[in-house]
């Protein structure tokens, strides 16, 4: 069953979500770009895929380091990228 509450859509109390899940490869290197963003399974922190300083999420398992144009991912097992 959906229920709308403060303009968020619940199905049997899940949230929903506009969000895009993109198929990953991590020996093809992960997507980045404006409209792509990470989030980590572990501590539910989001993080844009082209910050413009270096960033990782709460637990560390996601690490984007902008100087050396790379991110690291510790677990990609607990790793997604979407589009919104």
């Amino acid at each position: 069953m959906y229920l709308r509450r403060h303009n968020k859509i619940f199905n049997n109390g899940i949230e929903m979500s506009d969000k895009k899940y993109l198929i990953l490869n991590s020996l093809a290197g992960y997507r980045a770009g404006e409209a792509i963003c990470y989030e980590c399974i572990i501590c539910g922190g989001t993080l844009k895929s082209m910050p413009e300083h270096s960033v990782a999420c709460k637990c560390r398992n996601i690490i984007i380091d902008v100087d050396a144009g790379r991110i690291a991912v510790k677990d990609s097992s607990k790793f997604r990228a979407y589009t919104s």
